[in-house]
């Protein structure tokens, strides 16, 4: 149901008012507290006393300080006086609303119902005007009839009228208080708007970007994972993307540090961000792809197959399909031979550096439980390649880095990364 004036819905309004209140007289409280508290620090920075005692820093420290307490007190004292006026029109408006709602409807159904009342003794009143017309000019019934339709329409006329006004009433009573609330809310808005830029302490930007590096954190660790489940061909794609965010959280970051918001400490765990992939690619090198693996081992195959077949010879009919046998060499290598699956076993690629290099041993294995294995050509190509694969040292490199990164990680998103002496205390002012 809504104001017929205004178009505003006919509603309880939501929100605790003494809560707000109470949250506005806190902030009042606190800010007065601030102030005070503001006024202690800067008496200690400028005080002779306490620097010949050699509190130097202490000094430092209260003058730095002072400024940015007076200012959120700025801030919360405006913010508090806002929101506990706010509270206190919502509490107006809400008890006006919990005593009147439901007259207001009830006179919005009284008035509609007067108006069909009204329309049906119209019809009934025109209807016995023209009964009484065609009847005969004896027919005492038709006449009184038509004088007690007309009377009808009277009563329903004046019912109509005085339901119209009431229920103008009770609508103009609601908007004015919905009005009233409205224009408490407006207010409380920039009243806050008003108290940030009063205090000229606005972090917006700065929770912002908190808030993405908390984002970036969260989705390089998902991806860190996913990157040691699946493997070629989406292995560069997701070695990209991580790189990418790790330098943007390490822009961010460093952004962050120029304005005097991170200590160099804060800049040196994001840079180590950047040194899985570093790490990585000296860990596995040598280790070719899986393209080229999957290619050359079925190639190894093919000739060791070709090797197999037995001669051609006129006199021998046996052998003469061997050029055949020849020809789909390659095609028994594929069906032999299949690329390994996408997924991978994320223990064995953290061991191995990588979910494609996993790919790579888990074809290795194929070609070796295959029937050519022991094929010289085949057995060539399965020690060669398995030569470029992590050895024992260097699979060992691979689970200590990415435990201590993942180990970084976590620390990270729970922001319990210690500070690094020497460097916690750098910043940029």
């Amino acid at each position: 149901m809504k104001s017929p004036n205004t178009g505003h819905t006919l509603r309880q309004l939501e929100g605790n008012a003494a809560d707000i209140v109470s949250r506005g007289e806190g902030l009042k409280t606190l800010a007065a507290t601030m102030e005070t508290t503001a006024t202690h620090l800067k008496n200690i920075g400028n005080s002779a006393i306490h620097k010949s005692k050699g509190t130097d820093k202490l000094a430092e420290m209260a003058n730095e300080t002072h400024g940015d307490l007076s200012d959120a007190a700025v801030r919360y004292r405006g913010t508090g006086k806002s929101l506990a006026a706010y509270g206190e029109a919502l509490d107006t408006a809400q008890t006006w609303l919990r005593s009147n709602i439901d007259d207001v409807e009830s006179a919005e159904n009284a008035y509609q119902a007067a108006l069909e009342a009204k329309a049906d003794a119209d019809w009934a009143e025109s209807l016995a005007a023209t009964r009484a017309s065609a009847a005969d000019p004896d027919d005492d019934a038709a006449s009184r009839a038509a004088t007690r339709a007309e009377d009808a329409a009277d009563d329903a006329a004046t019912a109509l009228t005085t339901a119209r006004i009431h229920r103008d009433e009770m609508w103009k009573a609601f908007d004015d208080v919905f009005d009233a609330w409205s224009d408490a809310y407006d207010d409380a808005v920039d009243g806050i708007e008003n108290a940030i830029e009063s205090a000229d302490n606005n972090d917006g930007f700065w929770e912002f970007v908190d808030d993405l590096l908390d984002v970036i954190a969260i989705v390089l660790v998902v991806l860190s994972i996913i990157a040691l489940i699946i493997g070629a061909p989406l292995t560069g794609l997701l070695g990209i993307i991580l790189l990418v965010l790790a330098a943007a959280s390490l822009l961010l970051t460093l952004l962050k540090f120029a304005y005097g918001r991170a200590s160099l400490s804060d800049v040196a765990w994001s840079a180590v961000g950047l040194l899985p992939f570093g790490v990585g690619k000296v860990l596995s090198r040598g280790v070719p792809a899986l393209g080229s693996v999957v290619q050359g081992g079925r190639g190894a195959v093919t000739a060791a197959i070709r090797a197999g077949l037995p001669r051609v010879s006129l006199l021998r009919p046996t052998t003469w399909a061997t050029p055949v046998r020849s020809l789909f060499a390659p095609v028994r290598s594929w069906l032999a031979l299949p690329k390994p699956g996408m997924l991978t076993n994320p223990l064995a690629a953290i061991r191995l550096g990588g979910a494609e290099t996993a790919q790579v041993s888990t074809f290795l294995n194929t070609v070796r439980n295959s029937p050519w294995a022991s094929n010289p050509g085949v057995q060539q190509f399965v020690s060669s390649t398995a030569a470029s694969l992590p050895g024992g040292i260097r699979q060992g490199a691979n689970v200590i880095s990415w435990g201590g990164f993942s180990l970084i990680d976590g620390l990270g998103l729970a922001d319990a990364q210690p500070e690094i002496p020497g460097l916690r205390d750098l910043r940029v002012s």
